[in-house]
């Protein structure tokens, strides 16, 4: 470094040259920069006598000093210190000064750094003008004329890259040519090498390939110029280095590839550890692995560049660029997990992702990238667990990455197509129209930014001909289709024989193909699927994970074919590749899943008998996808989306003379439905409940199901199957372990026709269903074959017509009905529901039912909205329902089998294939959280009241036999801990609290008390806890009518029998209290006559009956068809 001289004392030329000659070693020793940095201020701070110029040098040479710290430490003090400096140095050099070149370039090279750092436009705006004013000062003959020109290209290639203003990269290439021209051959090495450099760094935006040869050309020649020690080599390696590796992504020339990597390993050679280039000659070598893993496969090279990441993070640590090598290596854990499955790696990225996030604060220039890469892995953490959460984070990081993208950044058309893939993904899950709508608009406006031969336009081509495959499938708009059968073929056309993403659009135009096929068309139309399909499968290595869905479509293909021409050999290979679909544990079990519900569209679409098979295989793989799925979330989700499934699987069962497999599919899809409708739980939340024993086997089960997944992927095919069937035998034992627990006999599988014909023994039990092909009634007796009744005058749309009339007439009971319209238009419906429905089975069941017998009905859908009960012509002198029959509900057929056996039984025993329920409230409360507070353990009664009124107590005292105690909680005494207390020790309750009903999540509904409601949640869990289920309960309280949205509903009385009562009486919409007060009484005492004296819950049905035809008499019609018995 040439200084001036100074002028003054002569002491401070010496303080200043010591500083100097510490400044001009700084570069390898922080403490030499930091001792430099002190003699230059201690220079200004006790010369006074210092001349302007010399005063302006010291100014120079403390404000580089401070930015050369700044870029080794990264102490913003100093740069703003820096710059100071640099603003009153330039005050003292005014125009026409012979140094004022020198100060402007100096001050636009610090605003360069800082625009860098933080990337403030303004800052790269006035260095610019700042160079361009030193250029146009600048003398031609200058000798620092080409460093001058240099530094002003670089800031012009900056702002081109934050830019993208094409005219920047242009005149950026203009300056570095200048140089080059300018420069001799030894000179010449470094222009070419930036020339190099804004060539490239003009094709990652424009694409043209013209740069990239120019750019590989000019570094080439400079590393010739080079010699074989000069310390220029290393950057000059790595330019021509990125030249080979960026026209390999253009190409896929695999020499390109090598040549790249031989250039990058010179790099990191000749860099020694402290090198600034070391850590991102192990990047840049890191990203050729990762490369080659992605065109090659072998998952050595992801190993590879997961080191060399990892060792690059290590050597970076507290450098500028740490936070880019904590991105890359958990963008490479992100793929390791897609890979291989394991979460630990996905974990690993989230956490590297989040520490890159940190040292990229608001304002930092990589914050969008770190943000784009943080909210992927959520995403796949999403797409693996279903948590809506991570769901809703990774949408708002994508969204603030998209917010800080300019319209013409190159990675915005990048952060467009994650949203629009994550948004898709969450309409596979959840079925949002709204947001795959959203999903399609970003593909496009993806599409648009991207130029037309830009290599990721076929990732937005592919995606939105996919998003738009399923709207056409929700809706069935033909312009959908067409448009994605253009988009898909125009991805063919960018992805040549042997591209590794040519599968997926090959997969994309079969099912376009199956789309466009119509039962009448010409089968041979199958061909074109058939033959993107083998393409397909050709193009993919044995354990590629897209040869499951591939599978999946050809099975359904196959299986349409079969349809057609009823050649048993296309059904034989339908089957088989639906197994192979199948062939990794849960790997395969969504699109096997999804491919069965298109087996199930197509039978019924051609009314052919294996839609039977078609309909068990989808309920079965359903079982199975809510079993693996971890957020309750997307259980529920799953659930409620495809509860009509099982009662379309009904219909079919009946219409091919399968009555039997009927019920037993019905009851399946019921437990799974109201399992994770109301409890929110699966089966192995169930499992953990039961100790450490059931945690493990739990784990295990999902550990080896993950396993089966993902573990087989980058393996060879002979590989692929001799460790699937050691995973299949290992979790084969773990199911075996666990059906040797008390209650999981039945695990992963369901009941049989067998077991569930015990529900009848006590009276037959009547399933209504209403599917969209027709409605039908099964009566279940004790013995032989279930009874089908074909309910012909109903449809399912008549039936959501009765319950919507249904509910706007009940959602006005107790108010004044002065001219009797309200009644005439209940006794209408009741009226039509007995001539629809409850006639026709009334017909079956007097051939072998004697008069006044119990019976139970068992509604499915929509039907579970209607009073069955109270069906009668109540105009005429005939008989209703309730003066025939003893009309009781169950929800589900297993949980009346379930409280029978409790009934009957002098020991608790959990349910037979129902132990969802019990297992999994047992272990929600430890016995230590039981309430202490004792209630009077010789009571065998308990009456709970909000409030301090007495109407009911007295009732029950004057009622019921002396040798009944009852015990009252009411008023202030009427806490969460006191009624938990005598719910959980007394066998009859009698609620006369207001109950909240929530028909959506009925086990959220809840009673509220003195302190704070009580949940039925928190009754089932205290109830699964006590050595005897309770034996009944009364519900003498008013509450809102049940919603006609949704599915089904499940009244209060019925989710409180699904918490564990055995029997209950209650009202299913809101009921006067005096009303109820009469009835409670008058039911009480037929409960007690009809018991001799005792008090027994089996008698309850028959005493409810008693009970509304004694208190008829003045109360109306629609205040006593409220009350309902269900269970036992």
């Amino acid at each position: 470094m040439s200084k001036p001289p100074i002028f003054g004392d002569p002491a401070s030329r010496g303080i200043d040259e010591r500083a100097h000659k510490l400044y001009t070693k700084a570069q390898g020793n922080p403490s030499d920069l930091d001792v430099a940095i002190a003699h230059y201020r201690g220079t200004l701070g006790v010369i006074s006598n210092l001349s302007s110029d010399g005063y302006s040098q010291l100014l120079g040479d403390l404000a580089n000093a401070l930015v050369v710290r700044f870029q080794q430490q990264g102490s913003r003090a100093d740069l703003v210190c820096a710059m100071e400096c640099h603003l009153e140095r330039l005050a003292l050099r005014p125009i026409g000064h012979p140094m004022r070149v020198v100060t402007l370039v100096d001050f636009a090279t610090a605003l360069l750094i800082r625009f860098k750092e933080d990337g403030t436009l303004s800052d790269i705006h006035l260095a610019i003008d700042n160079f361009a004013a030193a250029l146009s000062q600048c003398p031609f003959d200058h000798p620092a004329r080409c460093a001058f020109i240099m530094k002003y290209a670089s800031a012009l290639l900056s702002r081109f890259e934050y830019c993208g203003e094409a005219e920047d990269a242009e005149r950026a290439i203009e300056q570095y040519q200048t140089v080059v021209n300018l420069s001799s051959p030894h000179e010449r090495p470094a222009p070419l090498d930036n020339l190099a450099k804004a060539l490239q760094s003009r094709y990652q935006r424009f694409h043209e390939l013209n740069d990239l040869e120019l750019s590989i050309q000019h570094s080439s020649t400079a590393l010739h110029l080079l010699p074989t020690y000069h310390p220029d080599r290393p950057q000059t390696l790595r330019t021509l280095a990125g030249g080979f590796f960026e026209r390999f992504r253009q190409k896929g020339d695999v020499v390109d590839l090598e040549t790249a990597r031989r250039y990058y390993q010179a790099v990191l050679d000749l860099c020694s550890q402290e090198d600034p280039y070391h850590a991102l000659a192990l990047n840049n070598l890191a990203d050729v692995f990762l490369a080659r893993f992605k065109h090659q496969g072998d998952t050595f090279d992801l190993d590879l560049a997961i080191s060399h990441y990892r060792t690059a993070c290590i050597h970076s640590e507290g450098q500028p660029d740490q936070g880019l090598h904590l991105d890359h290596l958990g963008n490479a854990q992100l793929l390791q997990f897609r890979q291989c499955g394991d979460m630990a790696d996905l974990h690993r990225a989230i956490e590297n992702h989040n520490l890159a996030l940190k040292l990229h604060p608001v304002g930092h220039h990589r914050r969008p990238a770190t943000m784009a890469a943080l909210a992927s892995c959520l995403d796949a953490r999403f797409e693996q667990q279903g948590e809506l959460a991570d769901f809703k984070t990774a949408l708002n990081f994508y969204n603030d990455a998209l917010a800080l993208s300019s319209q013409d950044h190159p990675r915005r058309p990048v952060v467009l197509n994650n949203i629009a893939s994550a948004l898709e993904m969450y309409f596979r899950q959840y079925k949002d129209l709204n947001e795959l709508n959203r999903c399609i608009t970003y593909y496009r406006e993806a599409l648009e930014l991207y130029p037309a031969t830009h290599v990721d336009r076929a990732v937005s081509l592919t995606g939105l001909a996919c998003a738009l495959l399923s709207r056409f499938e929700l809706l069935g708009d033909e312009f959908d289709l067409d448009q994605a059968s253009l988009h898909c073929t125009a991805a063919l056309d960018t992805r040549p024989l042997g591209h590794l993403a040519r599968p997926i659009s090959l997969l994309t135009m079969a099912r376009i193909c199956r789309l466009r096929f119509l039962p009448w068309d010409d089968p041979k139309k199958l061909d074109g699927a058939f033959e993107h399909l083998r393409a397909a499968k050709d193009a993919c290595k044995p354990g590629h994970s897209l040869l499951l869905d591939i599978h999946a479509e050809l099975s359904v293909i196959y299986f349409l074919r079969y349809l057609a021409f009823q050649h048993s050999m296309d059904l034989k290979e339908a089957l088989g590749y639906h197994e192979l679909s199948m062939a990794f544990g849960s790997g395969g079990i969504w699109a096997a899943f999804r491919a069965s519900l298109c087996w199930v569209q197509s039978a019924e679409m051609l009314r052919h008998a294996s839609a039977v098979d078609a309909y068990q295989t989808a309920l079965r793989l359903l079982d199975r996808c809510v079993t693996v799925a971890k957020a309750p979330e997307l259980r529920q989700e799953l659930a409620k989306r495809h509860a009509e499934l099982m009662l379309d699987a009904f219909s079919a069962a009946i219409r091919y003379k399968q009555p039997d497999l009927a019920v037993e599919m019905l009851e399946q899809g019921r437990l799974l439905l109201w399992t994770q409708v109301a409890l929110h739980r699966s089966i192995l939340d169930d499992l953990r409940s039961c100790g450490e024993q059931g945690v493990r086997l739990a784990n295990g089960f999902e550990q080896l199901n993950h396993q089966l997944e993902c573990g087989w992927r980058g393996q060879s095919g002979r590989e692929s199957l001799h460790n699937h069937r050691d995973l299949q035998k290992q979790r084969d034992a773990v199911i075996t372990q666990i059906r040797h627990l008390d209650g999981f006999s039945n695990f992963l599988m369901h009941p049989s026709f067998a077991d569930i014909q015990r529900v009848a023994i006590d009276g037959p039990v009547i399933v209504v269903n209403a599917s969209h092909y027709f409605c039908n009634a099964i009566v279940i007796f004790t013995t032989g074959q279930p009874a089908f009744v074909p309910l012909t005058k109903i449809t399912l749309t008549d039936v959501a017509r009765l319950a919507t009339l249904f509910h706007n007439i009940v959602r006005y009971s107790g108010d004044p009905d002065p001219g009797r319209d309200r009644e005439r238009r209940l006794i209408d419906l009741l009226t039509e529901l007995w001539e629809l429905v409850v006639s026709p089975v009334v017909d079956r069941l007097l051939r072998h039912t004697p008069k006044g017998s119990r019976i139970w009905w068992c509604p499915t859908g929509k039907f579970t909205a209607l009073p069955l009960h109270a069906a009668g012509l109540y105009q005429s002198i005939e008989l209703n329902l309730s003066q025939l029959y003893i009309s009781s509900y169950t929800p589900t057929l297993s949980s009346l089998i379930k409280s029978r056996r409790t009934k009957s039984s002098t020991t608790p025993r959990r349910p037979l294939f129902t132990p969802f329920l019990t297992n999994f409230l047992q272990g929600r409360k430890s016995k230590s959280a039981r309430p202490s507070t004792p209630v009077l353990a010789s009571s065998t009664f308990a009456a709970i009241c909000n409030n301090e009124r007495t109407e009911d107590i007295d009732m029950l005292h004057k009622v019921l036999p002396l040798t009944c105690t009852v015990t009252r909680i009411a008023g202030a005494n009427a806490t969460h801990e006191h009624v938990i207390r005598a719910i959980h020790e007394q066998p009859w309750i009698h609620f006369t609290s207001r109950a909240e009903p929530n028909f959506d999540r009925p086990f959220e509904s809840h009673f509220p008390l003195h302190d704070k409601p009580v949940s039925l949640l928190e009754i089932a869990q205290t109830l699964a806890e006590v050595e005897r289920p309770p034996e009944f309960a009364f519900l003498s309280v008013s509450h809102g009518s049940s919603g006609t949205e949704g599915h089904e509903t499940m009244h209060f009385p019925h989710a409180l029998h699904m918490a564990g009562f055995q029997s209950v009486v209650g009202t299913v919409w809101a009921v006067d209290e005096e009303v109820t007060r009469r009835i409670a009484s008058a039911f009480y005492h037929f409960v007690v006559v009809e018991s001799g004296g005792a008090m027994n819950c089996a008698n309850a049905a028959k005493a409810l009956s008693q009970a509304l035809k004694v208190v008829e008499e003045g109360i109306p019609l629609e205040q006593r068809i409220a009350f309902v018995h269900v269970g036992v």
